[in-house]
């Protein structure tokens, strides 16, 4: 379970997160860094089967191949290294989870980041990281000071884009219990979930809404691969978890085994 204090300070960055591409360069506090690292092992049993590495130099370089409409990922103080312990059943929920705690904690303190799935010198980060037998990276994230303005190309003062997707309607992606009939406090934690990052917006994720909890299940019929489904219902998951726990509900995750099925938050009494 999230602690109650960490949940309400989460709970107000998702509001603010936004992919940040463009950083200033400039070093991010001593006392910011180890809060930071304060959490890579962990807060919940729900990271259980994964864990984070921070790189505290060379973060550019190792984005140097992401471009995107939005241009290359530059500036960036560090690099978050997000890992996945393959013998664990639940890996890739464990990463997602894990990493977007992390990012929610550096957006409380003003920072920026952006999860990066693919397009990152994979090779320049394991010669950076001490990988076990069987684990293997999954994700990583610049952390840093955004950029809120810049120059274009002919020397002109111009704003930094903010990456903010728009998000599928609620009614879309959920099912079971009607709203009008949503217990206390579901409404938020759905509409948080709804608000979660995923891999090139697909939002991969459904909710069985019931009496006594909500089921997070991937979609099907996905271009994503399902390794990338489940690490994207982690991020949705500890999204629904703080908003639960910042609005005085208790509960506990129970994982479960059918496909595409991933886990149900079952509310405690």
């Amino acid at each position: 379970m999230i602690r109650e204090d960490l949940a309400n300070l989460w709970y107000q960055a998702i509001f603010s997160r936004y992919s940040v591409r463009a950083y200033e360069r400039k070093t991010v506090p001593r006392d910011f860094r180890e809060e930071i690292e304060s959490l890579l092992n962990g807060f919940s049993p729900m990271c259980n089967g994964a864990r984070a590495v921070l790189l505290e130099d060379g973060a550019e370089e190792i984005l140097c191949g992401f471009w995107g409409i939005f241009g290359k990922i530059r500036g960036a103080d560090m690099l978050l290294v997000l890992i996945g312990e393959t013998s664990h059943p639940n890996y890739e929920v464990a990463v997602g989870f894990l990493g977007e705690g992390i990012i929610l904690h550096a957006t409380s303190q003003g920072l920026g980041t952006c999860w990066v799935a693919g397009t990152y010198s994979r090779r320049m980060v394991e010669a950076r990281v001490n990988l076990g037998d069987s684990e293997k990276i999954m994700a990583v994230s610049p952390i840093g000071f955004a950029q809120v303005s810049g120059t274009d190309m002919e020397g002109k003062s111009v704003q930094a884009p903010r990456v903010i997707h728009r998000r599928k309607p609620l009614q879309s992606i959920m099912r079971g219990l009607p709203v009008e009939d949503f217990p206390a406090g579901y409404l938020e934690m759905l509409e948080a979930a709804r608000l979660a990052p995923s891999a090139i917006n697909r939002q991969p994720w459904r909710f069985m809404v019931e009496p006594d909890g909500i089921t997070v299940s991937a979609a099907g019929f996905e271009l994503l691969p399902m390794t990338a489904r489940r690490l994207d219902c982690g991020i949705a998951m500890l999204h629904l978890e703080v908003a639960a726990r910042a609005h005085g509900i208790h509960g506990e995750w129970k994982y479960i085994t059918e496909p595409p099925a991933v886990a149900k938050y079952v509310v405690l009494p």
